[in-house]
């Protein structure tokens, strides 16, 4: 019992094993970290550009209510007075709108209903992505 002893208290430091060990042991746990907060971090900012592309998407829906039937006829006139006026930033969002009868069935009916489609593009992470909203616009 008394050779164990002293065998044990003969150590005097530890082994390049040891330290090879716990090298490899914080560098698998510090990559797991920082993969993990890589992706938590890309989600939230996918979040944010998401969030503030639907904030402009209901702020054009809204413009879109309070003006007449009529102000939609030019699109591209109309699109270029909205961008200007919710500040819509055009480097990272892109906006189209579109117009369409509602119901198309009969070519000789009168234009009393119209649907709005407004589209806002942005890229994220190489990947296009977009929000589309039909709007219906009644002739009062």
């Amino acid at each position: 019992m008394k050779k164990i002893i002293a065998k044990f208290n003969k150590e005097n430091g530890a082994t390049a094993l040891d330290i090879a060990t716990g090298a490899l042991i914080f560098v698998l746990f510090t990559s797991v970290i920082f993969t993990l907060y890589l992706q938590i971090y890309k989600q939230s900012s996918l979040i944010k550009i998401h969030q503030d592309a639907m904030g402009y998407m209901i702020q054009i829906c809204e413009d879109i209510d309070l003006q007449d039937y009529g102000v939609t006829e030019d699109l591209e006139e109309y699109k270029n007075q909205i961008i200007k006026q919710i500040n819509l930033p055009e480097d990272r969002y892109t906006l189209t709108l579109q117009q369409e009868k509602y119901i198309d069935t009969n070519p000789n009916a009168k234009d009393l209903v119209k649907k709005i489609i407004v589209n806002i593009k942005y890229t994220f992470d190489n990947e296009e992505r977009d929000i589309e909203i039909a709007k219906i616009k009644v002739k009062e």
